[in-house]
């Protein structure tokens, strides 16, 4: 939330000189409160309050801003400065990408002329990409579009927007690949006997009679709780289930859309993400992948799996959060699925424990296990040395 100060000078309440003051950074507020307000007024018709917070800006460190991207809730109106300035710089935009409170909008304008591993980050983001279509479009209109990036966006376009007024269109201009338009079509329900509707009324009757009965008040938290259910099966929200329980989910998931797998897995529990993972959609996939709730126990196994595509591993490898847990790292460089570059890069931080295991290891290709005997030896010889000058 913002300071008071920040609102009255923002909704044009404040007088002039206040507004002077905040340029300055002479305001009694804190500094991300300032850091947001300077980036709100960089266009102010003041000149001088233009100009004031424009240097401002440009001497706030890559530190602070790196800081203040990662945990502070921002309004709207700055992210128009993200798009237009911060974006600029990469390290920055895809910290800004990962702040909970930018808007779809924003996103779409980054889309436009972002990097190439910009608009991975951006393809990334499924939940944005399902509220927001247009930057879909925006990254169809980007020229640092890839191949591969472009064949994520048909299979999630192919999926989701079909019927979208622009993007099958612009798909097959762009890429060359074709969607097939479904034509929704009225299906009329069957005519009834009359014995089945004296049956549907007599329980609906008992139904009803059944609800008067409870006289207890639902709160908010009830009927949400009651409207997630009836989109999915309530099992796959607890945390942990039972043996029946986890067959019971996944029946249930085996006749879900894709749309509604894709949901499940960004909110799902560990259970129906360890069912997910196993969709044969990479979209699905990915989504358990860019699940909030995944664990890093979870993206450990995830590495381990020999039957995934090789996209997701390099989507894991790819990923400063998990390259920094040591047992992800592990898991991945063993898998013989995971590209052999990326394994190569990986093993220099083996443990010399773990190169032993490696160099005998049967499972991975001769050309890693002989990395790691290069690198045990290396590390071996350097040890002997370092002990003979003592």
């Amino acid at each position: 939330m913002s300071h008071p100060l920040v609102d009255q000078i923002l909704s044009g309440k404040a007088s002039e000189a206040v507004k002077k003051a905040a340029s300055r950074g002479a305001l009694p507020i804190p500094r991300e409160d300032q850091i947001e307000l300077w980036a709100c007024l960089r266009n102010d018709p003041d000149q001088e309050i233009k100009m004031q917070c424009r240097q401002n800006l440009a001497e706030v460190s890559f530190e602070e801003w790196r800081s203040l991207l990662k945990e502070h809730t921002f309004r709207k109106e700055f992210f128009d400065f993200v798009a237009k300035v911060l974006s600029r710089d990469e390290r920055l935009a895809i910290l800004a990408l990962r702040n909970r409170s930018i808007s779809a909008f924003t996103v779409e304008e980054m889309a436009l002329n972002a990097s190439s591993s910009l608009i991975d980050a951006i393809l990334d983001g499924q939940a944005k990409l399902l509220e927001c279509p247009g930057i879909i479009v925006s990254l169809l209109q980007n020229p640092n579009l890839t191949t591969s990036q472009g064949r994520r966006i048909f299979d999630i376009s192919e999926q989701f927007f079909r019927n979208h007024p622009t993007i099958p269109r612009l798909i097959e201009e762009k890429l060359g690949l074709k969607i097939e338009i479904v034509e929704a079509r009225f299906i009329p329900e069957p005519e009834k006997e009359p014995e089945t509707e004296k049956k549907e009324e007599v329980a609906a009757k008992e139904e009803l009679e059944e609800a008067v009965t409870e006289e207890i008040p639902e709160t908010a938290e009830v009927i949400e709780r009651k409207e997630e259910e009836a989109v999915f099966p309530k099992e796959a929200f607890k945390e942990e289930l039972l043996q029946e329980e986890v067959k019971n989910l996944y029946q249930k998931i085996l006749k879900m859309s894709v749309p509604k797998k894709v949901e499940l897995a960004l909110k799902g529990n560990k259970e129906a993400r360890s069912i997910l993972i196993r969709d044969s959609n990479k979209v699905v996939q990915e989504a358990v992948i860019n699940s909030p709730k995944v664990t890093e126990q979870e993206i450990e196994s995830i590495a381990k799996m020999r039957n995934l595509p090789d996209e997701l591993l390099r989507k894991i490898a790819m990923s400063n959060e998990w390259m920094r847990k040591y047992n992800v790292v592990k898991a991945l460089a063993s898998n013989p699925k995971t590209p052999l570059p990326i394994a190569l890069s990986l093993i220099q931080r083996f443990t010399d424990f773990d190169l032993k295991f490696l160099m005998k290891d049967k499972n991975v290709s001769e050309a890693l296990r002989k990395e790691a005997k290069r690198l045990y030896e290396v590390r071996h010889t350097a040890k002997k040395m370092d002990f003979k000058k003592h």
